[in-house]
């Protein structure tokens, strides 16, 4: 068992293994942020709360913490750790048994405010040290339904492993390419190396200076 977010509850029947993006350069936090909630938004992942609209964002963020470090401490700068969970139906479709769900952590170090020239502007940006982790998962039995079932509670293994199999598989391979797909999207934001051919932009590209909010 295990408690997902927001008081759902089920069982990891499948995980993905772990993406991860590291970028060492400056940036702007604000726009990467903003273009994370586009992003997850138009790939239909949504917060535990939100409803399927620009709103379904608001509880996205369960922590942001942020530290500042003196110089000759840790080189000095900000640390900040945000988390990120949300939640998708396969295929678009809701079930009452299974769930889709990622884990998104920020984690930011050395991070100092910059003042660049781009474009014959001064723009305000961070220098820093960016990783993200992508832990996307499977979520089972939902509520705990069958598990609390006295009849149901039996034929659970055997619905998962053998019945279900092969519906599970086809959901984390897709599940794989989704977040692989979101990893990649970044990556070519952010100008990183990716081996997966980046498309037509889904919305005019940022490299965090174009534009501030």
């Amino acid at each position: 068992m295990v408690n997902i977010e927001r008081g759902v509850i089920g069982d990891v029947v499948r995980e993905v293994p772990e993406f991860r993006i590291k970028y060492k350069d400056v940036f702007s936090l604000q726009n990467l942020y903003v273009m994370m909630h586009e992003l997850l938004l138009e790939e239909g992942w949504l917060g535990f709360e939100g409803v399927e609209d620009n709103e379904g964002h608001t509880d996205l963020e369960t922590l942001y913490s942020e530290n500042v470090f003196q110089k000759g401490i840790h080189s000095g700068g900000k640390e900040i750790w945000v988390w990120w969970r949300a939640k998708k139906n396969y295929e678009g479709r809701a079930s009452q048994y299974f769930l889709l769900t990622l884990d998104l952590d920020w984690h930011v170090v050395l991070s100092q405010e910059r003042e660049i020239l781009h474009q014959g502007k001064k723009m305000k940006t961070q220098w820093g040290e960016l990783e993200m982790f992508f832990k996307p998962r499977i979520i089972s039995d939902l509520g705990h339904k069958w598990e609390h079932n006295w009849f149901l509670k039996h034929v659970k293994h055997t619905y998962e492993h053998r019945l279900m199999e092969s519906y599970i598989e086809k959901m984390q391979k897709d599940l794989w390419r989704d977040v692989y797909r979101i990893q990649s999207k970044v990556k070519a934001y952010l100008n990183l190396k990716t081996w997966m051919p980046t498309p037509e932009p889904f919305h005019p590209k940022l490299t965090g200076y174009e534009e501030q909010f």
